[in-house]
């Protein structure tokens, strides 16, 4: 027996679900057919970018472009057990996901037995940001950080030598970027 898993959704569908449209109503709301719509969804029709993004707006969504992050891991340095990740560029999370609640294993304190924090609270999440810039993979680093909540944090973070050195070069990238006209 082959393991089945679902192929990955496309944009079309997406946005198709996260509006709660079924492919029906979707189409007649978009000007299109439903097995047109469905043919989009199962990747048998690819449809011009004009065409998906009428869909897609149709749904309440917009298509958009985003800067590609990209990682690099740099050895564990003296003192240290772990090596540390950092990003090229940051990058925003969407509201709520920026301020949940999430299970964080104590690593703020040998004695301290929190193991659940609140990044909407500021003083939890600069602890959370401090542990993730220090011991962070890119998997959790792309889960909890906000570029903006970082750059808010930046100046009060203790972040030890060198991921602070490191980091500290993509906040001032960030910072003093220039603004898209």
């Amino acid at each position: 027996m082959t393991n089945w898993r679902p192929q990955p959704r496309t944009v079309i569908e997406e946005a198709r679900l996260a509006s709660g449209l079924g492919q029906a109503e979707l189409a007649a709301l978009a000007g299109t057919s439903q097995p047109t719509l469905s043919a989009y969804e199962r990747g048998k029709k690819s449809p011009g970018l004009a065409v998906a993004e009428r869909i897609v707006n149709v749904a309440g969504w917009n298509i958009a472009l985003q800067p590609r992050v990209s990682f690099t891991e740099h050895p564990e340095p003296p003192g240290f057990r772990f090596p540390f990740t950092v990003p090229d560029r940051l990058w925003r999370l969407e509201a709520p996901a920026c301020f949940r609640t999430i299970k964080f294993f104590d690593l703020i304190d040998d004695d301290n037995d929190k193991f659940w924090w609140d990044l909407s609270i500021r003083a939890d999440r600069k602890l959370v940001y401090e542990r993730l810039l220090t011991y962070g993979d890119e998997g959790s680093l792309r889960l909890y950080l906000d570029g903006a909540l970082l750059i808010d944090l930046w100046n009060e973070m203790e972040v030890p030598e060198p991921m602070r050195s490191h980091w500290a070069a993509v906040v001032e990238a960030t910072v003093h970027a220039p603004i898209p006209v």
